[in-house]
């Protein structure tokens, strides 16, 4: 009751109240983004649930009356005019992540809700996304996408909408706003490696973890480097979606994203946990392990040091 009664608090200032809510569109069946339908058709039994046939599947489930479904599959134009005016475009982006995910498109707005596609990381509250918002994005989607090819076909529906989208907005992370960077989110998103795609140049991967894990051993050897196990200890059991890296003991055995992403926090986090005078020996150790291996450097590591500060297996 007390979920119900915060609901409609909540709701309240914005829909004037939950019977003025005629339906509910539905990307997915997660449940954190569709178990309050359950709660909302409680509150206003005539509301209508949309949806693809393959997510209702699902999130009947939630206790939702079938009498007050709609598919989307059965509307012939792909299109609805909503109560207000807008005029609203089902546009399907299957595997993204969920076979039967379908985005919604507020034609009159230019506002496209597309789900979990281009949703992202975050440990801030920035409500609109800026440039500096995609590598979360991007891990976001190395983490839950299946396939670059599920992400074309989405992307390139995206892009044959007409007018194009001013505004994404997401079911996770930050709002993207304004048509440069929506386009610019739009480009880089088509091409981006995600789930198999990574899987299947594992040897690429398995230089990358054997450099980590050299990294690792290295460091345990310094007695000074005291904080190493426990800050490992630390991440590994932090149980969130947002690590990047799976652990066993005090190494390395799965990334969870590209590998240079992954090293690139590997690298944040112990450099962060370990006292400050040590901080430039995690990334000389770094350093040493990847170049070692022939992996590129580029933006994994903080600036090289100066020559007279590297130490002697650099000489």
């Amino acid at each position: 009751m007390e979920l119900l009664k915060h609901l409609q608090e909540v709701t309240q200032p914005i829909t004037g109240g939950l019977q003025n809510i005629h339906a509910l569109l539905i990307n997915h069946q997660d449940p954190d983004v569709a178990s309050n339908a359950g709660y909302i058709q409680k509150l206003n039994p005539r509301c209508m649930v949309v949806a693809s046939e393959d997510t209702w599947r699902l999130i009947r489930f939630f206790g939702l009356k079938e009498s007050r479904f709609k598919p989307v599959e059965s509307y012939s134009t792909k299109r609805v005019v909503m109560p207000g005016g807008h005029q609203l475009t089902f546009v399907p982006s299957p595997f993204c992540h969920f076979r039967g995910a379908m985005m919604y498109y507020d034609v009159t707005s230019r506002i496209l809700f597309s789900g979990d596609l281009f949703g992202g990381l975050s440990f801030s509250q920035v409500l609109f996304a800026t440039d500096e918002s995609w590598e979360g994005i991007k891990t976001f989607h190395q983490l839950y996408m299946p396939s670059k090819d599920a992400l074309k076909l989405a992307v390139s529906r995206i892009r044959n909408l007409d007018p194009q989208p001013e505004i994404i907005a997401p079911q996770h992370g930050s709002i993207i706003q304004g048509s440069d960077l929506v386009r610019n989110f739009v480009d880089r998103m088509y091409n981006l490696e995600v789930g198999m795609d990574l899987l299947k140049n594992r040897e690429k991967v398995e230089n990358y973890l054997g450099a980590v894990n050299e990294m690792l051993a290295e460091l345990e050897r310094d007695a000074s480097f005291v904080g190493l196990s426990d800050s490992i200890a630390r991440w590994n059991n932090d149980g969130s979606f947002t690590n990047v890296i799976s652990f066993v003991g005090n190494r390395v055995s799965e990334f969870k994203t590209d590998p240079p992403t992954a090293v690139k926090t590997l690298v944040n986090i112990l450099r962060n946990s370990a006292e400050p005078e040590y901080e430039s020996m995690v990334s000389l150790i770094a350093l040493k392990s990847l170049v070692g291996r022939n992996i590129r450097i580029g933006d994994i590591l903080p600036p090289a040091p100066t020559d007279q500060d590297l130490p002697d297996y650099f000489e």
